[in-house]
């Protein structure tokens, strides 16, 4: 059987989504979710009914189904917002509203690569640099376990069950044991040859297997019933008695929970921030936060679990212990915190916790002047929602070097390598990234994480100016692969954030900005994209229109480790608009920020010699030379960050100031 919806394919045989012929890789839980929302899409198929389908009545949390509905949804190209398929009925549950075509013939040719085609990413990348040995692949082989759906279930029959449940051992009824033994019975005969006679006698018994089976399983259901009812009576006569839970159940339980998080997923909830401004009527300015946070940390944390709003809330105010909140919801994090807010001012404290021991792994305070409530509430919540997808991050990365150093799992892979790309960027860092992301795509070659961490990896190779050749390699290479992520998945932020790297990088500076934006409706609290905004438009020649751009990005980041990225080109900035003391400031902290960074060396060389302080000009000009020993004025930045022939004439007319500086400061000509 398979389903047909829009461009996409489910075939139930082989348990595989394709759209558009392309092979979509999704979680076996995800694939079983969609499948039992797609058979049962003329109705509202509650939470209580999937977590029985999808889990076998296993207890998780709302945080774990809500996490596979996002999933599903991002497969699909869906979002919460857009519910174009998967539709979120509110304390009803789901219900699957797409057209839906059903075909029981099979797919005659195998799937295809979706995209562009494109060689082997790992091999092409690895002819521009060689990269890190391999981690070792498991050859172990994976199963997927197939659920049965019970259509014929009774809600009166329902509850009986469970009171016989609570009263006898659970075992499987006898007419599911018939219904599962038809299913197990083997269907065609192990011997070619024998087919047609097998079928020519199968046809001629047919009615009388139907009888039969009938028979059975009626007379297993009045045997069932009868049963049942004898067991209910039973309990309703005897003498009432409060049931007891096994202390060794309670500690089985709570042993089951802690494996649970102690398992890779990285889960968090988002308690409802404390108003300590003395005046309840304040709260909704801690709940707005607390609201806004749970949103963009979804967006900041792709792929992690967050805890629903209405699950959150139902701890405000109560003060339980960070460890019985991880326990009760399987969380590994608990962000918590608190808002003073006065006459001028707010201020936000928050902490994370890690909820298996209780421990405090970070905290930060953050402040903001009290212009517009819902502005410092955007400005509040971006920078924590940052701040908090960093440390995570960072902290899941470290915990999976430390607990599974061999591991050649894809979520530990992804996560390792993006904890080295948020380091102060460097040619090693970003070799150490690639190899990890090449991994990452031999376990899972059409892993987008994979694709995009290996283009990033390209793109700020050649933005940053690591080596003189293979530029157009670089840059050719990265497109291909981030037009074959974004084909699998168009809102991969990680994949869209490159591509508009990409495109400056390729002087379509409209269409990086554009690009960004687009980030920014996705995630506002990701202060690269405000830079990636302001360097475009720089070098469309408004250096005042970028220099607020690279402001907003150090509102939000003012300790990000991308933070040199923005002084870098506040800066640059600075020096065409001829604010050279100011340009120096920022120059000499993006130093701080990143040390391996060149760049600001060249810039202060020019602002200090623009400014008559000639030694400081000569140091800061050997310090650029010493890196790059073939520097001269007439070919300084004509092929990275951007080439200067795409600029804008706007721009070329302003650089001419940084090249006069240069030429005082003692460059050649």
């Amino acid at each position: 059987m398979n389903f047909r919806f829009a461009n996409f394919e489910i075939d139930l045989a082989r348990q595989e989504m394709r759209r558009t012929g392309a092979i979509v890789h999704v979680e076996p839980q995800v694939f079983d979710l969609l499948v039992h929302l797609i058979r049962n899409r003329d109705r509202i198929v509650s939470k209580d009914e999937l977590f029985e389908a999808i889990w076998q009545g296993r207890i998780v949390s709302e945080a774990t189904l809500s996490s596979r509905i996002s999933a599903a949804r991002r497969a699909l190209g869906d979002s919460g917002n857009d519910q174009t398929f998967i539709r979120t009925l509110h304390k009803r549950g789901f219900r699957f509203v797409g057209d839906v075509e059903c075909d029981s013939s099979a797919p005659a040719a195998n799937a295809i690569e979706t995209g562009i085609a494109l060689e082997d990413p790992v091999d092409e990348t690895a002819q521009l640099l060689p990269a890190p040995a391999s981690l070792p692949t498991s050859n172990e082989p994976s199963a997927a376990a197939l659920s049965f759906d019970d259509v014929g279930r009774d809600s009166d029959q329902e509850y009986l069950a469970h009171g016989l449940a609570a009263a006898v051992a659970s075992q499987p009824l006898v007419a599911d044991r018939v219904s599962d033994a038809a299913d197990d019975f083997p269907m065609l005969p192990a011997d070619p040859g024998a087919a047609p006679a097998a079928q020519t006698k199968a046809a001629a018994s047919n009615g009388r297997q139907i009888t039969r089976n009938l028979l059975v399983t009626v007379g297993a259901v009045a045997l069932v019933s009868l049963t049942a009812l004898a067991a209910w009576w039973w309990l309703l006569l005897s003498p009432s008695t409060p049931y007891v839970k096994d202390p060794a159940a309670v500690a089985s339980e709570v042993a089951s929970s802690e494996d649970r998080l102690n398992a890779w997923t990285p889960s968090i909830v988002v308690l409802p921030f404390a108003n300590l401004s003395g005046d309840p009527k304040r709260d909704y300015l801690a709940d707005g936060i607390t609201d806004s946070l749970i949103s963009d940390l979804a967006h900041a944390l792709p792929g992690v679990p967050i805890v629903s709003r209405d699950t959150a809330f139902t701890y405000k105010g109560r003060g339980v212990d960070a460890r019985e909140i991880g326990r009760e919801l399987e969380v590994r994090y608990l962000l918590e915190g608190s808002v003073v807010l006065d006459d001028e001012r707010v201020r936000v404290n928050t902490r994370l916790v890690e909820t298996k021991e209780g421990s405090q792994l970070w905290a930060e305070r953050f402040d903001a002047e009290l212009k517009s409530i819902l502005q410092v509430q955007d400005e509040i919540v971006s920078r924590v929602s940052r701040a908090i997808g960093l440390q995570v991050v960072d902290i899941e990365a470290r915990r999976s070097w430390r607990e599974r150093p061999d591991s050649a799992e894809l979520i530990d892979l992804v996560m390792r390598g993006k904890a080295v790309l948020n380091l102060p960027s460097s040619s090693a860092t970003m070799i150490e990234a690639r190899g990890l992301f090449e991994q990452a795509l031999k376990v899972e070659p059409g892993s987008v994480d994979g694709l995009a961490g290996v283009a990033t990896t390209l793109v700020f190779e050649f933005l940053n100016g690591y080596y003189e050749t293979g530029g157009d390699e670089r840059l050719g290479k990265a497109e291909r692969l981030l037009n074959h992520a974004l084909a699998i998945e168009p809102r991969h932020l990680m994949a869209l954030k490159a591509n508009a790297a990409l495109r400056r990088a390729q002087g379509r500076f409209d269409d990086a900005i554009d690009m960004a934006k687009t980030v920014i409706m996705e995630n506002p609290g990701e202060p690269w994209t405000y830079k990636e905004i302001g360097l475009s438009t720089l070098y469309l020649g408004n250096p005042e229109q970028a220099l607020e751009w690279f402001a907003k990005a150090d509102r939000i980041g003012p300790r990000d480790p991308g933070r040199w990225t923005w002084l870098d080109g506040r800066g640059h900035a600075l020096v065409l608009r001829g604010r050279d003391e100011e340009a120096i400031r920022a120059l000499v902290n993006a130093l701080d920020a990143n040390p391996m960074n060149i760049s600001p060396h060249a810039f202060l060389a020019a602002a200090y010699a623009l400014l008559g302080r000639s030694e400081e000009a000569r140091a800061a000009l050997a310090a650029y030379l010493e890196r790059r020993p073939g520097a001269r004025v007439s070919t300084f930045r004509t092929q990275s960050p951007v080439p200067l022939a795409l600029t804008s004439a706007a721009y070329r007319q302003l650089f001419a100031r940084v090249q006069e500086g240069l030429r005082k400061g003692g460059m050649p000509e």
